[in-house]
């Protein structure tokens, strides 16, 4: 078995959105908003959507197969059974759940990252009889139950803009009428943010990692998958979402600098943060999240960080900054710049 992912570590995540909804509530699909600050809110699980996406779509279809992800976005609606069922062929017996977790690790990526629940019930087959002793139809009933239970090694707090937002209703016409012969088309309501910094903070926990098998090539790919994969989503809602910059810090021995968000200030000189309609309104002031790593420079093994040209950002000359908490050992540091 390959060695599973050893450090204990902690990502930040910066993108922003342009006229769009990044996470629509279920019942208006209106853009989330934390009513007490007006800052944008996005779950978790939109987060991990785009991840499973795009390694579905550009890593599972064209590179590899074996890099099948068990939660996907299907028509039908399916149990977490029948889904095992279908890309196993069968549901194991309650007494080979080890087993089906092996397989389950093995085959699916999205479970060494977030991890899986899937209850399992035995059915046990009874005949019953009728009148004059013959066999009726076969019957099923529910036997020994047993479940796969794995708690991810990577988890991300639901995200949040860094600033308030203004959330605008547009109103508009369909593209169809909604029945034969009706004199005009459908009427609609769409809402979308002008403009959002979201924010994310992420954990990868290195003893949750040997229970799901998450390796260091799968946690490459989640970094590839968070960078692309933001990039690259593209329905009507959810386009124009642009990476901003993504640092994952390794730790060893378990240690861990705690929630980065609450680090992070937006400086402008617009009066309301609500008028911030582009990366050029502000400056990212990161100085409270180095300053929190360089206290625990002594257990800092590596430092990953993508970053795009047009953040704003606070201190300057980032990759000098990320070197020097390395203690001189560049090759620990990987910068990729777009």
């Amino acid at each position: 078995m390959e060695k599973t992912y050893p450090y204990r570590s902690e990502i930040l995540f910066l993108y922003d959105v342009f006229r769009c909804n990044p996470n629509g509530d279920p019942f208006e699909n209106r853009p989330r908003q934390d009513p007490e600050t007006g800052r944008i809110d996005v779950t978790d699980v939109r987060l991990k959507r785009t991840i499973r996406d795009y390694i579905l779509r550009y890593k599972h279809k064209h590179e590899d197969d074996s890099l099948e992800i068990f939660v996907r976005v299907a028509d039908e609606v399916k149990t977490a059974e029948r889904r095992y069922e279908q890309i196993f062929g069968s549901l194991p017996k309650a007494s080979e759940v080890k087993k089906a977790k092996e397989q389950l690790i093995e085959k699916c990526v999205d479970v060494r990252l977030f991890g899986a629940l899937v209850p399992i019930t035995e059915k046990k087959t009874t005949k019953g009889k009728k009148g004059g002793g013959e066999a009726s139809a076969k019957t099923e009933e529910e036997g020994e139950s047993g479940g796969i239970q794995l708690t991810g090694a990577v988890q991300f707090n639901p995200g949040q803009s860094l600033h308030a937002a203004e959330i605008i209703e547009i109103a508009g016409t369909g593209g169809f009428a909604s029945k034969e012969k009706a004199g005009q088309k459908t009427f609609r309501r769409e809402f979308i943010v002008p403009y959002a910094l979201i924010g994310f903070y992420g954990v990868i926990n290195e003893n949750l990692a040997k229970e799901t098998g998450l390796t260091e090539e799968d946690v490459k790919l989640l970094m590839e998958a968070l960078w692309h994969g933001t990039l690259a989503l593209h329905s009507r809602s959810k386009a124009f979402h642009h990476p901003r910059l993504l640092l994952r810090f390794d730790f060893t021995n378990e240690v861990q600098c705690g929630y980065f968000l609450d680090r992070i200030e937006l400086e402008h000189n617009l009066g309301d943060e609500r008028r911030i309609r582009s990366p050029k309104d502000y400056t990212v002031k990161i100085d409270g999240v180095l300053e929190t790593v360089e206290g625990r420079a002594g257990n800092l093994a590596r430092i990953e960080c993508w970053i795009d040209a047009g953040l704003r950002l606070s201190p300057e000359g980032l990759r000098e900054k990320l070197a020097a908490l390395l203690g001189g050992k560049p090759e620990a540091l990987t910068v990729r710049a777009f």
